[in-house]
């Protein structure tokens, strides 16, 4: 006759092994940050040279902590100070007109030495992480404020009508929308899953608004966020409003009063808490791509992009 107690022991040793293998550890999850000097955290306290957790991409991976079962995700920011959408792929000299030579990619110790592209950096990195068994949920991309600045740092731009600035402008606009286009075809097929998100900018120069810099400053980086919410909708992705955000707080959540566009602490927690809600993304507003000459360039660039989706999708 079997006892009780052996009964409920020959039950619950085939139980526990079952389990033992079926259980798995879930991956480790990882936060990859791109971009340029705000991705990078510049000026947030933090002395360079520096890995990057910090900025509100160390605050952002604290809030995705509190909603992740896996905790705090790893963080691997490749931010370089000065990135132009372009310099991201093919190097070249970083500057936005006032740091030329700057050894900025020296500055993120997740660079090797001699350094190489972003986007390089960036391809071998997910294929590391990928073959280690790890999961990328998450990719922030924060570029385009340093086209507009190389383009406005020429020194002749302020003495050009303004028919040749906004033309000059508008062809920095169609550079960051197609560069936008490779980063975000690369990453939907690399990390398909990803919640990406599409850094928008704020204007620190509506802290002077009437200064030569701020007449300029506001259409632009405005269609450029139009530019940026665009590409974010086409390819799933999340667009991060901070105009809204730093709109009439500029000097207080910025160094702008000292000549320095970066946010100071108080306004990377604005950037990280405007990060977190998923919006909807607003379509790009026809009046302001308008007046730069590339609504019609967004609305190819669109069909481009759902081509491409399907095409893979078939494959």
């Amino acid at each position: 006759m079997i006892r009780p107690t052996h009964l409920i022991r020959m039950l619950i040793v085939p139980c526990a092994l079952l389990i033992g293998t079926t259980v798995r550890a879930a991956p480790i999850q990882t936060y990859l940050a791109l971009g340029d000097s705000l991705a990078f955290g510049e000026t947030n306290f933090t002395h360079n040279p520096s890995y990057g957790d910090r900025g509100y991409v160390s605050l952002y991976a604290d809030s995705l902590a509190g909603a992740n079962k896996a905790g705090r995700p790893d963080v691997i920011n490749l931010g370089v100070d000065a990135e132009t959408s372009t310099t991201f792929f093919h190097g070249g000299p970083q500057g936005n007109g006032t740091l030329s030579g700057y050894p900025a990619p020296q500055l993120n110790l997740n660079y090797p030495n001699p350094p190489t592209t972003q986007n390089n950096l960036m391809l071998s990195t997910i294929a590391a992480q990928l073959a280690a068994g790890h999961s990328i949920n998450t990719v922030s991309v924060q570029l385009g404020a340093n086209d507009l600045f190389t383009v406005v740092n020429q020194p002749n731009f302020f003495s050009l009508t303004p028919a040749a600035q906004q033309a000059a402008i508008a062809q920095a606009l169609g550079t960051v929308q197609a560069n936008d286009t490779t980063l975000l075809t690369e990453l939907r097929n690399l990390v398909p899953n990803a919640h990406i998100l599409m850094m928008g900018y704020y204007n620190p120069f509506n802290a002077n608004p009437n200064s030569p810099m701020g007449q300029v400053a506001d259409p632009a980086i405005k269609a450029l966020n139009q530019v940026i919410a665009g590409e974010a909708k086409a390819f799933g992705g999340q667009y991060v409003n901070l105009y809204n955000a730093f709109l009439g707080h500029e000097l207080n959540y910025t160094y702008i009063a000292s000549g320095n566009v970066h946010p100071n602490e108080k306004g990377y927690h604005v950037i990280a808490d405007q990060m977190i809600p998923i919006e909807s993304v607003p379509e790009p507003s026809t009046v302001w791509l308008a007046a730069f000459g590339i609504a019609a360039a967004v609305a190819r660039r669109r069909r481009r992009v759902r081509a491409i989706v399907r095409s893979s999708e078939e494959a």
